[in-house]
């Protein structure tokens, strides 16, 4: 996005006070009036485009200093193919993370379940088992320079996903996961939340950026008590509240007690045994 376009997004979002919840779009041009481009007290800033019908609003915030962006630089492939090099976590300190509200797939929820060298030994999704979480090299540099972001890929002499690297951003919550101040979040590409560049998202070098706010992540308030084992103990990142972003997570670590993990609904999907 040019800085011009940027600086007239912002300004058009600042005309009005910023809003805890979109308004509401109603009537023959099925938006609120104008300005038709919004910020939220959250900072992000959605337009309102009527021709898109029943869900008008789009997130159009640009990317901001932490985001994480791929850099164009080797291949993501093995050699002969490319340069990338798969390098796993000398300890892996997480023992388990349940994920929820994929973007592109808002209805389903994967868990994983990892031993000390970040193999899972469990899951819901049966061929994940034996795959160890490996962060990605590319021509001896970090894809992701700026972030510590873990990729699930299979054993050698397990055959492989056909989805790469880059593809696997994607697939919220099932192969990529950012680590930051003690916390596993699902790495979450904002090319499939936000339209600031005015095209649709794409797994590809130009269009792929992954949010930079995992130690920001914060728990959501709970109906159950703090220290109830039926607390769901779900996180989100910060920001997307006001736009209706699904996107939740659990997780723990191997330092802490042991907990179950419930889905949305509440029923218990992995280490029910502690219940």
């Amino acid at each position: 996005m040019s800085t011009i376009l940027t600086i007239l997004l912002t300004a058009a979002s600042l005309s009005q006070p910023p809003f805890e919840a979109l308004p509401e779009a109603t009537g023959s041009v099925n938006c609120p009036a104008p300005p038709r481009t919004i910020s939220t007290v959250e900072g992000r800033i959605y337009e309102c485009r009527p021709e898109e019908g029943t869900d008008p609003y789009h997130d159009v915030t640009p990317p901001d200093e932490k985001t994480h962006w791929l850099l164009p630089f080797g291949n993501a492939n093995l050699p002969p193919n490319g340069t990338a090099s798969y390098h796993a976590p000398t300890d892996w300190p997480f023992h388990a993370i349940l994920s929820s509200g994929n973007p592109i797939a808002p209805e389903l929820e994967y868990f994983y379940i990892f031993d000390r060298n970040g193999v899972v030994v469990d899951s819901n999704e049966p061929g994940a088992i034996g795959d160890r979480m490996m962060e990605v090299r590319i021509s001896g540099v970090r894809m992701w320079p700026t972030a510590n972001v873990y990729y699930r890929l299979p054993p050698a002499g397990k055959k492989p996903t056909s989805l790469t690297a880059v593809a696997r951003i994607g697939q919220t919550g099932r192969y990529a996961f950012v680590v930051a101040d003690g916390k596993l979040c699902p790495a979450l590409d904002e090319s499939y939340v936000s339209y600031w560049s005015g095209t649709e998202a794409s797994p590809a070098a130009t269009g792929t950026y992954i949010n930079g706010h995992c130690d920001e992540a914060y728990r959501i308030q709970s109906s159950k008590d703090a220290d109830d084992k039926r607390n769901p103990r779900f996180y989100t990142y910060p920001g997307f509240r006001a736009g209706g972003l699904a996107l939740v997570w659990t997780f723990l670590r191997h330092d802490q007690p042991e907990q179950p993990l419930f889905s949305r609904t509440g029923e218990c999907l992995a280490l029910c045994g502690t219940l």
